[in-house]
Order: C-alpha cells, then sequence, then structure tokens
C-alpha cells in the first residue's frame, strides 16, 4: 500500500531542540537541588507534560515545586531560541517540500502542549507548510500508546496504514508501530534498542526521507 501522509514528531526530528531542553532540565534542576539525568531523560523523551511531570516529582522527590521547575525551563529555551532562532535539523525544508510537491499530507504530532508547538514551529518557518498539528494537549494518552498517531491520520483523513510516522525516540517509534504505519528512525539522543530498529526503516537525516518514501 502506497504511502499517502507523514506524521513527523517534533522535537528531535525536525527541530533540533532536544540539546536545549536537556541543557535547561540540568541548569533548572540543580538550581533546585536535584541532579536530572540520562535515565530521566530515557524516561520522558516523546511523552506529554502529564508523563513527564509525574516522572519528575517520581525521580525527584527534593524538588519542592516540578512546576516551578518545568516554567523556568521552558523560559529558559525560550529566551535561547529568541536570541538564537530556532535551530532546525538538516534537511527539513526540502522534505517538506519534496513530500508537499508529490501531493503527500503531512501532520506533525508532537507530545509539545499546542501553544508551545505552534509558536515554535510558526518561528522555524514549518507551520505554514503543515496541513495538520496533533499536539499533547489534544490527546489523553502519551506515547508509547498510538493515540497520538491515530489522530494525526484522521485528521488527514488517511488510513494508518498509508501513514509514515517519522521519529527520533523509542517511545515515539515504538507509538508509530502500535498505530500500524510504517516507521522511519532518525538519530536521536535516546539510544534505539536493536529490537526496535530492526522492526522500523533507518535514515541518517530528513535529506533521505523522500527517496525512502519513494
Amino acid at each position: 500500500m502506497s504511502i499517502g501522509a507523514i506524521l513527523y514528531d517534533m522535537d528531535g526530528t525536525l527541530l533540533d531542540t532536544e540539546r536545549l531542553h536537556r541543557v535547561a532540565w540540568v541548569e533548572r534542576g540543580r538550581a533546585h537541588g536535584a541532579q536530572i539525568g540520562e535515565e530521566f531523560f530515557s524516561r520522558v523523551t516523546g511523552r506529554n507534560l502529564a508523563a513527564v511531570m509525574d516522572e519528575l516529582a517520581k525521580m525527584y522527590p527534593e524538588i519542592d515545586d516540578v512546576e516551578a521547575v518545568y516554567a523556568e525551563k521552558e523560559k529558559w529555551c525560550r529566551a535561547w531560541m529568541d536570541e538564537h532562532g530556532v535551530p532546525v535539523l538538516p534537511g527539513v525544508h526540502y522534505a517538506l517540500g519534496q513530500l508537499s510537491s508529490r501531493g503527500l499530507r503531512q501532520c506533525v504530532c508532537t507530545s509539545t502542549s499546542r501553544d508551545s508547538a505552534e509558536l515554535t514551529l510558526a518561528r522555524a518557518g514549518i507551520l505554514q507548510k503543515l496541513d495538520a498539528l496533533v499536539c499533547g494537549d489534544d490527546v489523553v494518552r502519551s506515547k508509547p500508546d498510538p493515540q497520538i498517531f491515530l489522530c494525526g491520520a484522521q485528521k488527514l483523513g488517511m488510513p494508518i496504514e498509508r501513514c509514515a510516522v517519522v521519529e527520533d525516540s523509542p517511545l515515539g517509534a515504538e507509538a508509530g508501530l502500535r498505530a500500524g504505519a510504517r516507521v522511519l528512525l532518525v538519530p536521536g539522543l535516546v539510544r534505539m534498542p536493536e529490537e526496535l530498529e530492526r522492526r522500523c526503516t533507518r535514515v541518517d537525516s530528513l535529506w533521505q526521507l523522500p527517496e525512502q518514501i519513494g
């Protein structure tokens, strides 16, 4: 069955923002007496805000106010992007343009809240190129549950079997597979388990995405 739509993750897939958020988490966590590290990132990358906050509270009970840490982290990242711009990963605009010219519909399915996602994608010059956007506050269940990708396919009016999911995180890849989509992986900061990677198609960057879609 031919691919008719692409469902993209955002942070770490289209935008080089995962590193930025990690620096901010570590810095603001330290300010609140917590040493936020790799285990936290492996548990929360790709998950929605409620799940992230739950993990933060469970893993770092020394933090008195997890909502304050999150708010400070977001403020830090926003200030950085105000000064330096939104970092877009290589090949993103090329892939979006090529696939759109072929008539494929495109949607971002991100665990990020809608207000933050819309602002960031607009400033990156991506929002206006999309046919739809599904955000963390549009769904009840977080990745690896497939709900967000099923919602994206529905918004595009495309059967999930004709959708390709583009992801960088294990939780996101698992969600795409559970949904019944073809999953393409771009390199991310969280190590991809070999068993999971074997079930997906790897692309080194989005420059390669159009040729992989065929």
